[in-house]
């Protein structure tokens, strides 16, 4: 999930919004998996790497990257009493590998299409093998959000749409200051591979663009990057994860995302009344997150009979929306097969109903956009196109 997305109200009904309400253009009325492109963030042309380094220099110093990519209640993470597990671990803890090149943080501005105002973001995203080894893939909701219940900022819900976005592959946080006022962009140790991934372009499925409320799922884009400083692709420099669609579902997942929202954390200390935390969860399971840190879960997934979404247990929290989700995946090489991204939170105690989502605020469990004919139609626009 987002990490401003908090209030459980601005999901409420289902909500179907003509693509032109979010400043896009609207989809064919008839069904089908037509993909949404959204306005260029940067355009063709003479300036292109001009106006690259005009996207990263805009918003993305230090001080910007510490405000929107840390948590909100100043610790660092903390691990449970019992160790790290399968509901949650830092990767680095675990393995490296190729998804330690491939996985990263979207730093982002949302325009607020009513009001005018600007919500800065983050979320999480992958770098996917493409025709023109620039594809990345991550959440719709992480590009453009309408809602029924329009709260505006600070909290990035509503009728927003992305003007502004980078990308971090391999992104560490862990020299990140809290609290710095620097105006300088980061270096190799918090980037390794650059900052100055700009998104150019993006698109999201036809369901979303009709409806990007979590109504009706189909929840995720896929945006295009270039470097101003370096003219090889991001994939010749990062590597890039396989990414299949209409896989089988029922299987052992592995993923990952950047956590870093504690309020909105099921395992969180301070959910608790004493003894357990509010959502009954003994205290040696508790654990926080700070937004620095590349996190893994794993475990058998199993599918939402309403969404046809894949489910999993987990312990991440918000921050880690459009993270991959990886099938056949070899910790040992850090590789595997894209088969989803990070989506929304649900509730088993609710049971399979089109408003399973309303408990998207915690958990426990997770829910992937599982890649099927509207992802695929995204991939093949996005792999298939310019820069």
């Amino acid at each position: 999930m987002r990490r401003h997305l908090r209030t459980a109200a601005a999901r409420l009904g289902a909500v179907a919004v003509a693509a032109a309400t979010i400043g896009l253009t609207a989809p064919a009325a008839h069904a089908d998996t037509t993909p949404l492109e959204l306005r260029p963030l940067v355009a063709a042309g003479p300036n292109f790497n001009q106006d690259l380094r005009t996207e990263v220099n805009y918003f993305w110093t230090l001080a910007q990257m510490a405000s929107v990519g840390l948590n909100d209640d100043g610790q660092d993470a903390t691990g449970p009493a019992s160790g790290w597990d399968d509901l949650s671990a830092p990767w680095s803890t675990e393995g490296q590998g190729l998804i330690s090149r491939t996985a990263g943080k979207l730093f982002f501005v949302q325009k607020d299409v009513d009001s005018g105002a600007l919500v800065p973001d983050s979320c999480s995203a992958d770098v996917v093998t493409s025709g023109n080894q620039s594809t990345v893939v991550t959440a719709a909701h992480c590009v453009a959000v309408h809602t029924p219940f329009d709260l505006g900022a600070p909290y990035g819900i509503g009728n927003t749409v992305v003007t502004n976005m980078v990308f971090i592959p391999g992104y560490n946080g862990a020299a990140l200051p809290r609290g710095t006022t620097s105006t300088a962009l980061p270096g190799k140790d918090i980037a390794p591979f650059g900052v100055v991934w700009s998104a150019t372009r993006a698109w999201i499925t036809n369901t979303w663009s009709n409806s990007a409320d979590f109504a009706l799922g189909h929840d995720m884009a896929a945006i295009l990057v270039a470097n101003s400083d370096d003219p090889r692709p991001i994939a010749q420099v990062t590597g890039a994860q396989q990414i299949a669609f209409n896989q089988p579902q029922n299987q052992y997942e592995y993923m990952f995302g950047y956590p870093q929202t504690n309020e909105r954390n099921w395992y969180w200390s301070n959910n608790n009344n004493g003894t357990k935390a509010s959502n009954g969860e003994p205290q040696n399971l508790w654990r926080s997150f700070d937004g620095r840190t590349l996190n893994v879960t794993r475990g058998q997934s199993q599918p939402d009979a309403v969404y046809a979404n894949d489910v999993l247990n987990t312990a991440q929290a918000p921050g880690c929306s459009g993270g991959p989700w990886l099938q056949n995946f070899d910790p040992s090489t850090g590789t595997g097969v894209q088969t989803g991204v990070n989506s929304r939170y649900q509730n088993p105690s609710q049971g399979p109903s089109p408003l399973g989502w309303l408990n998207w605020l915690q958990g426990p469990q997770m829910e992937a956009t599982h890649f099927g004919d509207e992802e695929q139609a995204v991939w093949q626009a996005a792999q298939s196109a310019s820069l």
